[in-house]
């Protein structure tokens, strides 16, 4: 909806990204399809999509991608959204481990994993929150402990999107004494068939099972699949969430602008109040889109994720949410106004709390982005 890079050599990469998808015929995903279609399709598409390399457009040459920036990755999910493309199913492997693993990976993980990622031959989940550790992810209590050439884990995760249909998880657990509070934890790599998992899906206010309850139950992962050194998970989980914070956020973002294309299109039969509140969410989509450029532009000149990734995070899923209530309230003005959006505004509920809460990204915003002091529960009083 709303292009905001004006330079000669990002619009000419635009034309041929908009080129090579006016060739192809862009798949249809509807609200209700059945789970398995919806896997089936989506493979195919990415698949689709990896061999006209439209996808991991931002990874290295060397291990699979287009070797471009993250603002040509923008670039191809604006033209995605542009046409009413579904989401990449592999979304997690692209946006998370993957960039994770050309960081800190070792030349056996990024050989094992890598290209399956961009094909969406694997599917990923992420495996952080658990029952008394959800914000707070250096207070979970999975346990990794050292065994005869690897490690026995054992645990639960919570929240887990698509473990029910993911080949692997990549999660943090704790490896050293409990008190060694973020210096205890260790990050794996750890196939979903293993033996002691156990996979329970949890139903939503939507209908939907897209989360999990995870079990890990004596299961063993090999040495191989651990990720950096024994202690070293809280700084890679950390870098796993500022990558997820640019680039998975921005794909939602653009995905939801959708949205807006629909309600302008039926804006003719609105209320002067109405066209008002939306004129005011198409202004907040070219902010929060405008703030996310200036990042994306800052990471193309060398400057890796950092915590201002919580700021597009906050932005994002507060405007999901407004839009979303917009859209609900003028169901019934067109046909266009469907269950659809029952369902986008129930969904759009746990936005502010799924990858940490607006609370939390509020905190790490004052502290680490605007640099404020930590006021004392004593200094409150």
């Amino acid at each position: 909806m709303f292009s905001l890079v004006n330079n000669p050599e990002l619009e000419q990469f635009r034309a041929e990204v908009s080129r090579q998808l006016d060739g192809i015929e862009i798949p249809q995903v509807e609200d209700d399809s059945a789970l398995e279609s919806f896997v089936e399709i989506g493979k195919a598409w990415q698949q689709r999509l990896a061999a006209l390399g439209l996808v991991g457009v931002h990874w290295p040459q060397e291990f699979g991608g287009g070797g471009k920036t993250l603002v040509e990755e923008a670039i191809v999910q604006e033209e995605l959204a542009k046409r009413g493309a579904p989401q990449l199913l592999g979304l997690f492997g692209l946006t998370m481990v993957g960039p994770v693993l050309i960081e800190c990976g070792t030349p056996g993980q990024r050989e094992r994993y890598l290209s399956k990622i961009l094909d969406a031959s694997e599917i990923w989940c992420q495996g952080f929150s658990e029952p008394n550790a959800g914000s707070d992810l250096a207070a979970m209590s999975t346990t990794a402990t050292p065994t005869s050439g690897g490690y026995t884990l054992s645990g639960q995760k919570i929240w887990t999107s698509f473990a029910h249909i993911a080949d692997h998880c990549f999660l943090v657990a704790r490896t050293g004494p409990e008190g060694e509070r973020y210096k205890n934890l260790t990050y794996f790599l750890v196939p979903m068939n293993a033996p002691g998992i156990t996979v329970r899906p949890l139903r939503q206010i939507t209908g939907d099972s897209e989360f999990n309850e995870v079990f890990f139950d004596d299961v063993y992962v090999s040495e191989e699949n651990r990720v950096g050194e024994e202690g070293d998970g809280w700084g890679i989980a950390i870098r796993t969430l500022m990558y997820e914070r640019v680039i998975l956020t921005f794909a939602r973002q653009i995905q939801s602008e959708g949205v807006l294309r629909s309600l302008l299109s039926s804006s003719d039969e609105m209320t002067g109040p109405q066209r008002s509140e939306l004129t005011n969410l198409i202004i907040d989509a070219c902010a929060t889109r405008a703030l996310a450029y200036r990042h994306l532009l800052a990471y193309a000149k060398g400057s890796p994720p950092g915590p201002e990734g919580s700021l597009n995070k906050l932005g994002w899923s507060e405007f999901f949410q407004r839009l979303a209530h917009f859209a609900r309230r003028c169901e019934g003005q067109d046909a266009i106004f469907e269950t659809s959006d029952v369902q986008r505004y129930l969904y759009s509920r746990g936005r502010t709390i799924a990858a940490g809460t607006s609370e939390v990204q509020r905190g790490i915003i004052a502290e680490r982005v605007l640099n404020l002091p930590r006021v004392s529960r004593t200094q409150r009083s």
